[in-house]
């Protein structure tokens, strides 16, 4: 009788007990992912939610509404790899970087500002005057 108990257990609770657990999502879709990344000051932060949102909720939407995105997840890229690392308190952390990092980080800037340099006719006013910076600010990194 033991041992029949104890298989019905196992048949019963074995499945969830046994199965793999599905990697947490961080944000549930694509506005979710931008209010996060709105919601820190921490660059790496924000690379990380607008990536990811960027990777798994992009794929029907508009290119008009995806180039917020790129601004600032561009944005953050550059300023994380000057050393920015976004903390606020007392101290303001910034960190000096192995030249490999910063110049792959810069690569990843440059790939973003040509999405938007393509994407330009989609581009506001400000926008287009935010992308000049951008790239103002990434030639000054170089």
């Amino acid at each position: 009788m033991d041992r029949f108990l104890l298989f019905a257990l196992l048949i019963l609770l074995g499945p969830p007990l046994l199965a793999e657990s599905k990697p947490k999502t961080i944000c549930q879709s694509l506005s979710d992912c931008e209010t996060k990344a709105d919601a820190t000051t921490i660059h790496r932060k924000k690379i990380t939610l607008l990536s990811f949102g960027l990777t798994e909720y992009s794929k029907d939407v508009p290119v008009q509404k995806l180039i917020p995105f790129y601004l600032k997840r561009v944005r953050s890229i550059i300023l994380e790899a000057n050393g920015d690392t976004g903390y606020k308190g007392e101290v303001i952390l910034k960190v000096s970087h192995k030249p490999e990092y910063k110049h792959s980080q810069l690569i990843k800037a440059e790939d973003d500002l040509r999405f938007l340099e393509s994407n330009h006719s989609y581009l506001s006013k400000e926008q287009s005057l935010e992308l000049g910076e951008l790239q103002s600010l990434l030639g000054q990194s170089k």
